[in-house]
Order: structure tokens, then sequence, then C-alpha cells
């Protein structure tokens, strides 16, 4: 019982900004694409427990295989909100597509999403020890190019006092095969998310040797089309106060939620640490400044897009 009334008031607590400003609802479905990624798990919660219809707004979730698939829904207006990256954002906006990032996604500070995992067969056991591989060409970091585990892969690699080039990186753009390889020692590390980290290092003997459990920003984000943001205000206020009803529901009971649909691997399920999530706010100019900067550090944009241009914070805050 006491569980139960604590869960209610951090719902009540979370939601209570929410709910005085909320226009009112328009009753249309919001098509929501949701990947099979952890920190999809508040959207999966809002709707399984009926936090979406308690704010007044109907959610149809529409599953996703490929952040291509989340891309191309946005733009044909097959789906009205994303679980995206903020460089996939970026590269949308400055396409020309007509979104906007409405709230950071990601796990609450110090707890990790992102991880460089060595392999059991590489015998890299430390950071030094992947840096030293790296400096003598003795060792890649598998990474999707030009996404955000390349970033990642390059930002915890620089916060270690390593300057990567880009023969440092191996493409192998498929999480699971990543996975695979370096189970199988194929590639001697890879950056992994969450819980696919547990998984290498609990089960097949691999090490997370730099993970971002003390990075301030991992560039992750809820997109929603600006017609939505334009035409239907209420809904969107109304999501994101239901899955912030749901963060704070998970925040207070984490292992309520350990069976979910994101696919937490068999031999992990009962060890695995069902993680908390990050307040409600937008990222800040500062945070996609840098993600931007390296954007066109390796060529994916030519110059950055302006805050305004990605950013809608009437719901949530910048920091």
């Amino acid at each position: 019982m006491r569980r139960i009334l604590l869960t209610l008031l951090f719902l009540a607590a979370a939601g209570a900004a929410f709910a005085q400003q909320c226009p009112a609802t328009s009753g249309q479905p919001v098509r929501v694409g949701v990947l099979p990624v952890m920190n999809t798990l508040p959207i999966f919660v809002a709707q399984q427990s009926g936090l979406f219809a308690a704010r007044g707004v109907e959610v149809e979730l529409v599953p996703l295989e490929s952040a291509r698939d989340r891309s191309i829904g946005l733009q044909t207006g097959r789906l009205d909100v994303g679980n995206n990256d903020v460089m996939g954002a970026v590269l949308q906006v400055a396409a020309g597509d007509a979104l906007k990032i409405v709230r950071h996604d990601s796990f609450a500070p110090g707890v990790p999403f992102f991880s460089i995992v060595t392999s059991a067969a590489s015998g890299l056991k430390t950071p030094d020890d992947l840096v030293a591989a790296l400096r003598a060409g003795e060792a890649k970091v598998a990474v999707g190019h030009n996404t955000v585990t390349e970033y990642m892969a390059t930002k915890l690699l620089r916060d270690a006092g390593y300057d990567p080039n880009p023969s440092d990186y191996l493409e192998v753009s498929a999480i699971p095969l990543r996975l695979e390889q370096l189970n199988q020692g194929l590639v001697a590390a890879a950056l992994l998310p969450e819980p696919l980290t547990t998984l290498a290092t609990q089960v097949q003997g691999a090490t997370a040797v730099l993970t971002d459990a003390a990075t301030g920003f991992v560039p992750v984000a809820l997109t929603v089309t600006q017609r939505l943001l334009d035409e239907r205000p209420g809904d969107v206020c109304a999501f994101l106060a239901a899955y912030q009803d749901a963060v704070a529901a998970i925040d207070a009971d984490p292992e309520r939620y350990r069976h979910n649909e994101i696919r937490i691997p068999e031999p992990i399920m009962a060890t695995y640490a069902v993680p908390t999530f990050a307040a409600p706010r937008v990222p800040s100019e500062a945070e996609l400044a840098e993600v931007q900067a390296w954007m066109v550090e390796v060529g994916m944009i030519d110059a950055p897009v302006p805050y305004e241009d990605l950013v809608d914070g009437r719901f949530v805050t910048a920091p």
C-alpha cells in the first residue's frame, strides 16, 4: 500500500504543471513511432497503464525496426511523433522537414545508456588498454557511421584523452550484428546501448571500458511534426504530460516494469537494472551546438541549424 501511495504522489507532483497549462485535446489519434530500444519504455508504460487515456489523448503506437523507418514516417505524415536522436532531427530539419525536438528522453544522470565495450578475446580491460590499441592500429571500435553511436564513441574517447581518427572506427550499422561480432571476437570493441551492454558484460565476458554515466548530455529526444504542434498543441501537451507520468511511475518502482515491450534479452531478464529516466526538459542551446559542431566536423551538415528551428520548449523547459 505504501508503494502505491508513493507512486500516486510522484505522478501528481510530476503532472501538476502540465495539467494547468494543456489546451484541449482533439480526440484524434497521435501516431507515435517506437523503436525497440530501452528509452522508449515510458511510451509503452504510458500506453499500457492507461496514462495517455487519463490525460485525454488517444495514442497509436507504430512499431519500427530502424531509424530510417522513423525518418520516412515523419516525412510522409505516417507518424506524428518519433523517438529520435538529435542527429536525425538535425538532418531532417536541414533537409527541409518541419519537425521539432520537444523533450530530451535519455536515462537519468548517472545511469549508463551507451558504452564502449571490448570483447573477451581482445584482452582490453581498461580505457588505457583500448587507447593504446587504437594508437597502435591494433583495434577498431564498431559503430554506425554518422550516427549517435559514432558521436558517443567519439565523445567517450575524447573524454578519456584520446582524439579518434576515422580509421579507428569500423562500420557495423546493425546493432545486433555489432553485438554478435563482438561476442565472436571479430571486432575488438563496439559502441552498444543498454540492455545489450549488460548482456555482453554479464553473459559474454565483455568489458564496458567507457560509459556515458558521467556524460552530461546523451543526444536522444522526442520529435514532433510541426503540423501536429500547429494544429493540435493540446495533444502534444497531453502526450508529454502522460509521458512524464510514466517516467515518474518507472522512477518510483522500476522493478514493476521489468517485463515490457522492449525485449530485455532472456539471459539477463532477472538481473538487468531497469533504468530510471531524465527529468522533463528540452536540450539546451549549448548542448545542441556541441552536437552540431561534430556533425559539421564529420561532414554531415554544412552549417549548424538555428536552435529555434530545432526546438519547441513550450511544454517543458531548457536547462
